[in-house]
């Protein structure tokens, strides 16, 4: 049981405002609280991003500026995918309704996701294209994960 606490307490510690994930009740409301941090770190990235597009454009260094605004593309995408996410939640009269270890599995896939756009906004300024891609990617990859496991609950 203490595993399930700390996922609780590591997911709560990267939501602000965090009032209860466990709640049946909130869990609505908090999962849309993180996915509204998630998406604020995103815009934070995209940002970034124009930033460091624009300063290549005053070098006149294209190939980088291509590089930067394929990222940034990728970036907003995500970011729209990740705004528009399937809820963790099930109708009260749903015949499949979410059991408790399923919940975990969705609450680590959430905190996955957290945690790798956190990994995704420290690399934001590394010169190493190649590794924001790869990042962008894992990003991606744990959110299909998260989305297509809610679904089969739908």
């Amino acid at each position: 049981m203490d595993r399930v606490k700390n996922i609780f307490d590591r997911i709560g510690s990267l939501i602000p405002g965090y009032s209860g994930y466990a709640e049946r009740d909130g869990r609505r409301n908090c999962d849309k609280i993180l996915r509204d941090s998630i998406v604020s770190q995103l815009v934070e990235i995209e940002k970034t991003f124009n930033s460091r597009i624009y300063e290549a454009l005053k070098k006149k260094d294209k190939e980088t500026m291509n590089l930067i605004e394929e990222s940034r593309k990728q970036v907003n995408t995500f970011l729209s995918k990740v705004k528009f996410a399937p809820y963790g939640v099930t109708g009260f009269f749903s015949d499949n309704q979410i059991k408790e270890d399923e919940l975990f599995v969705i609450y680590q896939n959430d905190h996955d996701l957290a945690d790798c756009v956190n990994q995704l906004q420290n690399l934001s300024n590394s010169d190493d294209i190649s590794e924001i891609k790869k990042q962008i990617e894992n990003c991606i990859q744990i959110l299909l994960k998260r989305n297509n496991y809610i679904n089969e609950f739908k």
